[in-house]
């Protein structure tokens, strides 16, 4: 006799990473979350943008945008045309153990990896040789954070001016006692990833007037900063100014199109701060150009209204006047085609009918 569980429709089952759910559910746009759910179905085997636009129904170009999302996010990797998931680091050896009293966290790495130092930063000591900024260099792999002991947290606090003006600035900023995973995170960020208090105090400074205040959003921002070699307050300065404009350039663009709260991909930042900022259009094109879009594939799509704006551009049409005088001159143009290709059809019949006349009429 043979027996067999049957549970339905949850005989067949597809994991979906934690991180998908965690950091994303509701920053991704509809399509972005079905391109990911569709690839997590089908993973193993290998597919085209093309493919994947067809199974959706979506457009090719807004296919695209979804897998350019996913990559800017570290979700997906594409190497020699495959897409497949980050690699994750393999543990190996014992299980990580909070750090000894009074003793610096040992930084993380991936197994192979030669040990990285950490950077640390003295009082009264230079950031570098000759007063310069630390190199970038790349980061050990993200890996979960530990919840610093009550030794080693109340040791740094009492060692280190810098991390003490930290965390009380972290407190006054986020508005909250620091949790055990932000304390974590505030002295990974200072004793491994090497950013000086005050650059993190702009930073979090920034995450909390993006309302994104989450350690992991933090801790992404941290590490980019840090592996760009933002040391400084100058360089981190001019980083926010590059974000803040970044910002306000994609709510343009959202309110335009009316699109749902959301982080635009690294392609779409791009092409908002494209139309804002070197070519100038106001809200009412960005408009103009979303309703043509969305006449065209029914939905937004970064690409399509990049194609839009940017023969805009090169026609030298900034404001809707211009606009509205083109697509005039254009309908105008267009009827002169058409009524010269009926005049043109009328004669060469009547010619056609003269020369079809028999002779001996």
């Amino acid at each position: 006799m043979e027996y067999r569980l049957d549970v339905g429709m949850w005989n067949q089952v597809f994991a979906v990473p934690c991180a998908l759910v965690d950091q994303h559910i509701k920053l991704a746009g509809k399509e972005q979350l079905q391109a990911i759910l569709w690839i997590l179905r089908h993973a193993g085997q290998g597919f085209s943008p093309e493919e994947l636009a067809g199974s959706l129904d979506m457009p090719l170009d807004r296919a695209l945008d979804a897998l350019d999302y996913w990559c800017d996010r570290g979700l997906l990797s594409a190497s020699g045309g495959d897409l497949r998931p980050m690699p994750q680091p393999e543990p190996q050896g014992p299980a990580l153990q909070p750090p000894e009293a009074g003793k610096l966290p040992e930084p993380l790495q991936s197994p192979g990896e030669p040990p990285v130092p950490p950077i640390k930063m003295q009082e009264g000591e230079p950031a570098a040789p000759n007063g310069g900024n630390p190199e970038p260099r790349p980061l050990p792999p993200r890996q979960r954070l530990l919840r610093p002991d009550s030794g080693h947290l109340t040791a740094r606090l009492e060692e280190s001016e810098g991390v003490r003006f930290l965390f009380q600035e972290a407190e006054a900023t986020l508005g909250k006692t620091l949790s055990p995973a932000m304390s974590a995170l505030l002295l990974t960020i200072t004793d491994d990833y090497g950013l000086p208090p005050e650059v993190t105090v702009m930073l979090l400074h920034y995450a909390q007037e993006a309302g994104r205040t989450g350690t992991s959003y933090i801790d992404s921002v941290a590490r980019d900063w840090a592996e760009s070699g933002i040391f400084s307050i100058e360089a981190a300065e001019e980083k926010l100014q590059e974000l803040s404009r970044r910002r306000l350039a994609w709510g343009k663009v959202s309110a335009a199109a009316g699109l749902i709260k959301r982080s635009p991909s690294k392609s779409e930042g791009e092409k908002a701060c494209r139309w804002v900022y070197e070519w100038e259009f106001s809200q009412d094109m960005l408009g103009a150009a979303y309703e043509a879009c969305a006449d065209h594939t029914g939905k937004f799509s970064a690409s399509y209204m990049d194609k839009v704006l940017s023969g805009w551009h090169s026609l030298g049409i900034s404001n809707l006047q211009d606009l509205e005088t083109h697509r005039q001159k254009a309908a105008a143009e267009k009827e002169k085609a058409a009524s010269s290709q009926q005049s043109y059809d009328i004669d060469e019949l009547e010619r056609m009918s003269v020369l079809d006349i028999p002779e001996n009429l």
